[in-house]
């Protein structure tokens, strides 16, 4: 690792922490950081991959070589979720909105406000009037207000993820080595850059005619929709938000009237990449869920004739949440002698040069991490077991999610349930408790709500990244540290200033208002009618535990057997809504390919796949570059 691969790096995430909340929340098109191979991420390091390292080369006779690109595309990647809806535009709201929207209607105050620790929000005249309404002529931001409330999460942010990057140390062995994940995200920087020591340029990879001709069939068809936005005579091809479920209008198909057709190019160059496994599984569970849905609505359950209050929703996410977490007991206890070996080894001063940090202190330190955070918690007023349990949940989540990306290569994960609705499943709201209730929001809202953009996957992808590019792991520790000192301030001082400068009540609504308003709201419904704990959700979950055991045995055991159990954790979801055609398409086309016409046909059009990739990922970047020139908004290309 060298100082200037660090400073590319820092540069990368300065860049990110100041145009991010811009283009979420005022410009509202195409996300920068959205899933878990960015478009931000992925246009800084093509514009130094193509355009900035030959200039360096050329000037100084000695371009970055590939460990030190790895080292600035690592430490922007961890840092990219912070500065949007990751972290610091969705928390600032989250702090005002108690105060700012509560009303005599809807009682918040009287209801939960008691609960809200005074160190966890700013407090002040005007400070949320000014946050959302904008800032008056000749006054300042009330910065006074703000630092200790943003001192506060930034320090538990950076306990969440530093647990998270430690945990990752003791799986990254065993992911990357011993089970050989995929990877397929982190892959396609790795195969742009190619095998040479100085990739600079027009590597091998990016002078392939398959990948240019990919490119330019996806550019050239959102220039033409982009076109007919701005000038409305060019024609559209419209391939997104197509609602072929209004065509279901008896009974008792019309459970599926919500259907949806979405065709991303950029997902079927990603579903090519998948295991044949993979992808036959994600659209399976698709329609899986769909069937449970029909037969459900047959049976009576659910509809018109409704008995016993049975809810498809709390039942499919009551069996998701059964999976998450027979996903996470099964991976660590099929992992459980290679993590105890490799723990002993450590132990005795024999560790892989590769690890951030000795495995035994990785355990350690993973330790002091979640007993922080616990500590947080309770002094905020929940009580014990109640902070455990969530941590747990937490975790269970985060395992399934980031183990979805590494081996399946989704770029979207979703789980459809929060932590409190599992507890509140089992226990109850009067069980759970209102104060255990109300101090979870912020968290679980701030952190884990938007599992789009969830950091654990972005680490374990650096440690594949960082493995095949040779850096040493105390290497990676140290950038992916700086990385966030630099991006949790700046991204946090870039999202106050525009706040205030702009009024939170004209930037994003589903940001600054709804996602802001949602948990409070949620809170106020279960104070007033507290749920009682469910049978049916129980019962669900023990089904959805029990089911996903089956498959990861049936999976582990048996070759011929197709489905993979990491695609049902996310059959309800509405991710898997959105692109499941995508995935059907991108494995269809791959399974005939291999079978008809072999492996050798199939790895000649891998680079026109990833064309599709860089293809609707170059559009949209460029489309965002110009749409803020001309002042449009919310033409989005990418979701």
């Amino acid at each position: 690792m060298t100082l200037r691969a660090l400073a590319v790096g820092v540069i990368g995430v300065i860049a990110l922490c100041i145009v991010t909340p811009y283009f979420d929340l005022v410009q509202q098109g195409s996300r920068i950081v959205a899933n878990h191979l960015p478009i931000g991420v992925m246009f800084l390091f093509l514009v130094f991959l193509v355009i900035v390292n030959p200039v360096i080369g050329w000037l100084r006779r000695r371009a970055f070589t590939r460990a030190e690109i790895a080292v600035a595309l690592i430490m922007v990647m961890v840092a990219s979720s912070v500065p949007g809806i990751g972290y610091a535009t969705i928390m600032l709201p989250l702090l005002i909105a108690p105060s700012y929207f509560a009303t005599p209607e809807n009682k918040w105050t009287a209801r939960f406000g008691e609960y809200i620790p005074s160190w966890f929000v700013p407090h002040g005249e005007n400070v949320g009037k000014w946050f959302y309404e904008g800032l008056p002529a000749h006054h300042s931001i009330p910065w006074h207000a703000w630092l200790g409330p943003l001192g506060v999460w930034a320090v538990y942010a950076l306990l969440f993820w530093g647990s998270y990057f430690f945990l990752g140390c003791l799986l990254r062995k065993q992911w990357i080595e011993h089970e050989r994940l995929t990877f397929p995200l982190a892959q396609v920087p790795l195969d742009i850059m190619g095998t040479s020591e100085r990739p600079a340029g027009f590597t091998p990879f990016l002078r392939s005619a398959p990948m240019w001709l990919g490119f330019l069939i996806v550019f050239a068809f959102h220039g033409t929709n982009s076109l007919h936005t701005y000038f409305g005579f060019f024609p559209e091809f419209k391939l997104t938000d197509i609602a072929i479920g209004k065509g279901f209008v008896t009974f008792p198909l019309n459970a599926w009237n919500t259907m949806l057709w979405n065709i991303y190019p950029s997902m079927i160059g990603i579903a090519f990449l998948l295991s044949s496994e993979i992808g036959f599984s994600l659209w399976f569970f698709y329609w899986f869920n769909k069937f449970q849905k029909l037969a459900i609505v047959v049976s009576g359950l659910e509809g018109p004739e409704q008995v016993g209050g049975f809810s498809s929703t709390v039942f499919f996410r009551a069996q998701e949440a059964g999976a998450f977490a027979a996903v996470a007991f099964f991976f660590f206890w099929g992992a459980r002698k290679q993590l105890g070996e490799t723990l002993r080894a450590s132990l005795r001063g024999q560790w892989d040069p590769k690890e951030p940090v000795a495995p035994h202190m990785a355990l350690v330190w993973f330790a002091v991490c979640v007993a922080l955070l616990g500590v947080f918690s309770v002094m905020a007023g929940m009580n014990w077991w109640a902070a455990v349990l969530t941590m747990v949940i937490f975790y269970v989540v985060a395992i399934g999610l980031t183990r979805m990306v590494s081996a399946g290569g989704t770029m979207y994960v979703e789980c459809s349930f929060m932590p409190h609705d599992v507890v509140n499943n089992f226990l109850g709201m009067r069980g759970y408790g209102f104060r255990n209730m109300t101090v979870i929001q912020f968290p679980q809202r701030i952190l884990m709500f938007n599992q789009e953009v969830t950091w654990w996957p972005y680490m374990m992808n650096s440690f594949k990244i960082a493995h095949h590019s040779d850096l040493r792991g105390r290497h990676v520790g140290a950038a992916v540290l700086i990385a966030l000192l630099v991006a949790v301030p700046l991204s946090c001082y870039t999202a106050l200033r525009l706040y205030y400068t702009v009024g939170g009540l004209e930037l994003d609504r589903t940001v600054a208002q709804d996602g802001a308003r949602w948990p409070f709201d949620k809170i106020a419904s279960f104070i007033e009618s507290p749920m009682e704990p469910s049978r049916m959700a129980i019962g669900a979950t023990i089904f959805g535990a029990v089911f996903t055991l089956m498959l990861l045995s049936l999976n582990r055991s048996y070759l011929w057997w197709r489905l993979n159990p990491l695609a049902y954790i996310m059959g309800s979801t509405g991710t898997l809504e959105q692109i499941w055609l995508s995935v059907f398409i991108g494995w269809l086309i791959s399974t005939l390919i291999l079978r008809y016409s072999g492996l050798r046909m199939y790895r000649r059009l891998r680079p026109f796949f990833l064309g599709l990739l860089l293809g609707e990922f170059t559009a949209a970047a460029f489309w965002m570059i110009l749409d803020y020139h001309t002042g449009l908004k919310t033409h989005r290309i990418f979701p």
